[in-house]
């Protein structure tokens, strides 16, 4: 990057400086000029946050090797010595969904659910559907699309209903896919279909949701996915508070424990995120590293807040737990929540 102009005065407060002052002496920052490119900006943008110095590298073995080592130092003011704890969040977490993103295939949903792979033209609006739905299917779709027009009640039972509703439940997820990215098929036709599939749900949701999901689910999963870090970082406070009702004696400040949270969740991203490269680079399909990495982590959480709050083995042990139970409950309500507000922005 081309070497940033010299100013004879600070931006910040004005003070004049001389050509060899890199710092002004009154508030600190840099003498250099701040009118730069976009380019520029967010080069420093990105080495400021996640600059791999020698101050990282030195944090880094403290880390890994040290379990709370780190929230002690920076609780007890050492704020130069090692990397920032967020920062350090920043880093793994952005390293571990990164991976994420490989593992987790779009089409989730329809392998889940389906017996069958989707085939590559399954989000082709233009299947035709005839060839795909039971003939039984097709005059019980036909009937209810009479029915809607005619005004009359869109699931009434129809001829044979035995038979076509038993045809409709044996619709695979695939068929149901297939019926709803069909635009010739109506609003009416499709919930009545689907309410006598195997596949109805409620969940609370309208019946253009519930089509929409289905005819976007793998959308559904590329934005769960993406809401995913957001949603662990709102939740990181709520497991500092775990661990500050927990130890609600000791004579610590809320924040401290939120240090030691970020520091807890950038080693299981780092674990985690190490064991999924490891799995995608040699095509490892066993969970034995997975298995590994989590009594790692678990071990090394517990030891941190052992070193940290100084109290009996077994004590901690059973507030570990405690805390372990609480923040699964947590995790798994937060989990849901991310879901469902996903499916509702389609």
């Amino acid at each position: 990057m081309k070497k940033r102009q010299k100013l004879d005065r600070c931006l910040n407060c004005g003070r004049s400086l001389p050509s060899y002052e890199n710092f002004c002496p009154d508030c600190g920052q840099e003498n250099k000029d701040q009118k730069v490119p976009v380019g520029v900006f967010l080069e420093e943008l990105i080495t400021s946050l996640f600059s791999f110095d020698g101050k990282f590298f030195q944090t880094l073995g403290t880390f890994l090797l040290k379990p709370g080592a780190l929230t002690l130092a920076f609780n007890s003011g050492q704020r130069k010595k090692y990397t920032h704890p967020v920062r350090l969040y920043l880093i793994f977490s952005l390293f571990y969904f990164f991976v994420i993103g490989f593992i987790v295939p779009n089409d989730i949903v329809d392998r889940l659910l389906s017996a069958r792979e989707l085939s590559k033209d399954s989000g082709n609006v233009q299947i035709d559907i005839q060839e795909k739905i039971p003939e039984s299917v097709q005059k019980e779709l036909k009937q209810i699309e009479e029915a809607a027009a005619a005004g009359v009640q869109a699931n009434r039972p129809v001829a044979s209903p035995e038979s076509s509703d038993s045809a409709m439940q044996r619709l695979s997820w695939k068929e149901i896919r297939f019926l709803s990215i069909d635009p010739e098929v109506s609003e009416e036709v499709f919930s009545a279909t689907l309410e006598k599939s195997s596949y109805a749900f409620d969940l609370g949701l309208t019946p253009e949701k519930r089509r929409a999901f289905i005819a976007n689910s793998n959308l559904f999963v590329s934005q769960s996915v993406k809401n995913l870090p957001l949603m662990m970082l709102v939740l990181l406070p709520v497991f500092a508070f775990l661990i500050h009702v927990l130890y609600f004696k000791k004579d610590q400040y809320y924040i401290e424990n939120l240090i030691l949270g970020f520091h807890l969740h950038a080693f299981a991203y780092a674990l985690y995120g190490l064991v999924i490269l490891l799995n995608l680079s040699f095509g490892l399909q066993n969970n034995w590293l997975a298995e590994i990495a989590f009594i790692l982590v678990t071990t090394y959480a517990y030891f941190a807040i052992l070193r940290i709050f100084k109290q009996h083995w077994f004590r901690t042990l059973v507030k570990f737990w405690i805390l372990g139970l609480g923040y699964l409950l947590v995790l798994l309500a937060g989990m849901g929540l991310e879901l469902y507000f996903s499916l509702l922005l389609l």
